[in-house]
């Protein structure tokens, strides 16, 4: 018998996703009666049961979200309701399992929310969803809850102080950057033994009606147990939040409160469209992004926290990194910098309070050798790090993508994808935001067009020639407005201007700087007539101009990835077959080897690497997988990444069907994800 107050197969469906593993979980249900029933569950039939006899019109029906401690299933109310029982305190978590996001239409309390308000509601879920996934986290469970929407994040968390902090910080960092006027992003949703919607149960607030009825709760998609988030993407999320207060200065009369942000922004001709609260500050959200125009409102903000710290985000990648301290510098380069006068002032004040200024150190001679303290080290003002990811999802979390700056090298079997990997990091880069200087010593200016007009254009916007089968092209009306969108954002090395090599370095130099690229590709070393810096030693000569990129990286603060082709490998591919100076592996930062996954690739890695049958590259269907053999920064190495080729828009996918939005849809197609497909989108 159907039951008009939840849907049996959405309940099982949301067990199934939350406690894949069979743990126990509490289902509590709250109505008009003070006496609120309880059960804690393991049978999912037990709980349809129950529920067909105690979940009733006027009732909502909640669920715990964390591990409990093994010993609390064996309360009373053992797979069945019960009144007036103990419910699940703090004390009774063992670990968070889940980060949950509430995004709740602003409404009066006690009432369902308009069909307007929730269609706000899915927006901003997809707003955050992408932010969330762009920083690193993995796909979420995506939920509609009856009133608003829900992601739920997998994570693997002890219940501590730390960790309850930390959920906390990503939450309010969540609230800072996404809640406004009709929307808000719960700050609550913190505490261990929280509870939430029990999807496929009636969301019954209020009495219901037309303007604002009582909807289904459900979970969007399949069945699928999410991968966990790894803590560093929380931590990530967490310090986005503000972290300075305003400091007593001689610019602001040792008074921390005296900086006034409005008649700053007056001063400097920032404009904003709105200011907003959030849940223990505001922020005005800017009519334009201070670092890139392209980024107009809602998309960057200044943001005042309750402690009275200041900070700046843009949402988008390319700004990612800039804080209000970048924002500060950009207008007053002298902000946090202090003359004689100051120090001064600032000596008399310490004194003031008691305080003996410290003595000056005497000054070290320019070429003498230096030596730096642990504490020399530490309060040195080193920029952020920045980087420009690659849309590889697992490279993008291991090493948050390249860091500007470095070198990397990308080695491969001829045939292995070395160029569609490289075209896809480029059109990765282009849609956010970022600068690219490109040289194809292999391609042709019109061959290495073409190849990047399909990736561009995805198969749902190739057409396959009449003459050739399986061969693809874009129409020229098309490749026009892909071409008008990549605009001076991509710029590609004419190789009929000149085959000197010195030259082709200075311009890329050139070039790099006038630009002001963020990512530069060289396609590739074998190319490159090389042997012109040093014609006694090529090796040497390869030498040179490696640390030549390597100085060329630091000098314009780009990332510059260069191509080397293997040596004639009898085995399975190692960073030591790349062709070349030995000392390739040796200056690089990065180095990352694209395999096919064919029968010699499973021959040869079973012997090399002594993988068995049941590996994941094998049984994951891919077509190509690329290896991160070095990682400088992190350590990383022997991480194996499997992905898709699509053979009619020549993209590399991060798992089949994957699909790819790239601007020239957005910028004149107004996209937006329909209520059917939510769950294609990549977060």
């Amino acid at each position: 018998m159907n039951n008009p107050y939840f849907d049996e197969t959405e309940v099982r469906k949301a067990i199934a996703q939350l406690y894949p593993n069979g743990d126990a979980f509490e289902v509590r249900i709250i109505g008009k009666k003070k006496m609120q029933p309880s059960a804690y569950f393991k049978d999912v039939d037990n709980l349809i049961k129950g529920l067909e006899e105690n979940f009733l019109q006027g009732c909502n029906a909640y669920i715990t979200l964390n591990q409990l401690k093994p010993e609390i299933y064996e309360r009373d109310q053992q797979e069945r309701f019960m009144s007036g029982v103990n419910t699940t305190s703090d004390a009774d978590i063992d670990g968070y399992k889940w980060l949950f996001v509430d995004l709740d239409p602003v409404r009066p309390s006690g009432i369902s929310s308009s069909d307007e308000e929730l269609e706000y509601a899915k927006q901003k879920l997809i707003k955050v969803g992408t932010y969330l996934h762009e920083l690193g986290f993995e796909r979420p469970i995506q939920a509609m809850s009856g009133n608003g929407y829900h992601l739920l994040y997998r994570i693997n968390l002890a219940n501590n102080e730390e960790n309850r902090q930390l959920i906390k910080k990503c939450l309010e960092a969540l609230s800072m950057l996404f809640s406004d006027e009709k929307i808000k992003i719960d700050v609550v949703n913190f505490n261990p033994s929280r509870i939430c919607k029990l999807y496929g149960t009636l969301a019954q607030k209020g009495s219901g009606s037309d303007a604002r009825p009582h909807r289904m709760s459900k979970i969007l998609g399949d069945v699928r147990v999410p991968e966990v988030t790894d803590k560093a993407f929380l931590e990530k999320l967490a310090s986005e939040l503000p972290q300075e207060t305003i400091k007593p200065t001689p610019q602001n009369n040792y008074n921390p409160h005296s900086f006034d942000i409005e008649a700053w922004m007056d001063k400097y001709g920032i404009q904003y469209k709105d200011k907003v609260s959030f849940h223990d500050g505001f922020k005005y959200v800017l009519k334009e992004c201070p670092f890139d125009a392209n980024h107009k409102a809602p998309d960057s903000m200044i943001t005042i926290a309750g402690n009275g710290a200041i900070g700046f985000k843009c949402l988008h990648n390319s700004c990612a990194n800039h804080k209000w301290k970048d924002l500060r510098l950009m207008f007053e380069p002298n902000a946090y910098e202090y003359n004689d006068n100051d120090k001064r002032i600032e000596e008399g004040f310490a004194q003031f309070n008691h305080n003996r200024p410290e003595p000056e150190k005497p000054k070290q001679e320019d070429g003498e050798a230096k030596f730096l303290t642990m504490l020399d080290i530490l309060n040195k003002d080193y920029p952020d790090p920045e980087y420009v990811r690659t849309g590889i999802n697992i490279i993008d979390k291991t090493m948050l993508g390249l860091e500007k700056g470095k070198i990397s090298v990308v080695s491969g079997l001829r045939g292995s994808g070395k160029s569609t990997l490289l075209g896809q990091i480029i059109l990765n880069a282009i849609n956010e935001g970022y600068h690219v200087v490109g040289y194809s010593g292999e391609l042709s200016d019109k061959s290495f067009a073409n190849w990047i007009m399909k990736q561009a254009a995805g198969k749902d916007f190739v057409s396959e020639s009449a003459k050739m089968k399986d061969h693809f092209f874009v129409d020229k009306e098309l490749m026009q407005r892909i071409g008008k969108w990549i605009g001076e954002k991509f710029w590609l090395f004419d190789n009929e201007s000149t085959l000197d090599l010195q030259k082709i370095i200075k311009g890329l130099r050139i070039k790099i700087n006038e630009s002001k690229a963020d990512l530069v590709i060289i396609d590739n070393l074998m190319s490159l007539d090389i042997g012109s810096l040093d014609r006694m030693d090529k090796y040497n000569a390869q030498t040179q101009f490696l640390w030549e990129l390597k100085h060329m990286a630091e000098m314009t603060n780009s990332h510059i990835v260069l191509v080397a082709h293997p040596r004639k490998a009898t085995g399975f591919l190692r960073m030591d077959d790349i062709s070349g100076t030995s000392n390739i592996g040796n200056i690089v930062d990065n180095a990352f080897i694209v395999h096919r996954v064919d029968e010699d690739f499973k021959r040869l890695s079973k012997q090399t690497l002594g993988w068995k049958d049941d590996h994941r590259i094998y049984n994951s269907n891919c077509t190509n997988c690329v290896e991160i053999a070095k990682d400088r920064e992190n350590g990383t190495r022997d991480v194996f990444v499997p992905l898709y080729y699509e053979p009619q828009s020549k993209q590399m996918l991060n798992y089949a069907n994957e699909v790819h939005h790239y601007g020239w849809r957005t910028d004149q197609d107004g996209f937006i994800p329909e209520e059917d497909s939510m769950e294609t989108i990549p977060f």
